[in-house]
């Protein structure tokens, strides 16, 4: 078949609503997917650079808790930052991998926010679990992700985009 592979990737999931991972992680589990969770950004760029084996797809909230107290963005190898910028952080690392984008908010509004990226799937919340497996086996299959546009890090001012 050539579908061994593709079961056999290790899937992170980033998302602050418990309900959402474990909603998200029960039918890609049933599949055969090694699936992490992680509440945050911070959480999954930790487990991301930590983990001893390959991760092969993030899934991630594009609006994930806001920081708390933190030190500088620039300082801390795991800050809060917003899903989009965790995705460009994460493909700084490594550059075969895929992503995809979700969120409760519609595509367009995203689009006009600037919070979208060209070429990263979309995922709806909610989602039907055929739908989630639809999408990963489809990303699983393509191409990895490309990293963003070059990003003016050292200003500081209007990168992360929090919203309640």
């Amino acid at each position: 078949m050539g579908n061994e592979g593709i079961a056999q990737a290790t899937i992170l999931l980033v998302d602050d609503d418990p309900s959402t991972l474990l909603l998200a992680s029960k039918p890609l589990q049933g599949q055969g997917y090694t699936v992490l969770q992680a509440p945050g950004s911070a959480e999954a760029l930790k487990l991301y650079t930590e983990h001893p084996r390959p991760i092969h797809l993030v899934v991630t909230d594009i609006f994930l808790p806001p920081p708390g107290f933190q030190l500088s963005v620039e300082k801390n190898p795991y800050p809060r930052v917003n899903g989009l910028e965790m995705v460009d952080r994460l493909l700084e690392k490594k550059r075969d991998l895929r992503i995809i984008l979700m969120s409760s908010t519609p595509g367009p509004d995203l689009q006009s926010r600037g919070l979208i990226r060209e070429g990263l799937p979309f995922l709806k919340k909610p989602f039907t679990s055929e739908a989630l497996l639809t999408l990963i086996r489809t990303t699983l299959a393509g191409p990895p992700a490309t990293q963003g546009p070059a990003k003016h890090a050292a200003s500081g001012q209007g990168e992360v985009e929090w919203v309640d």
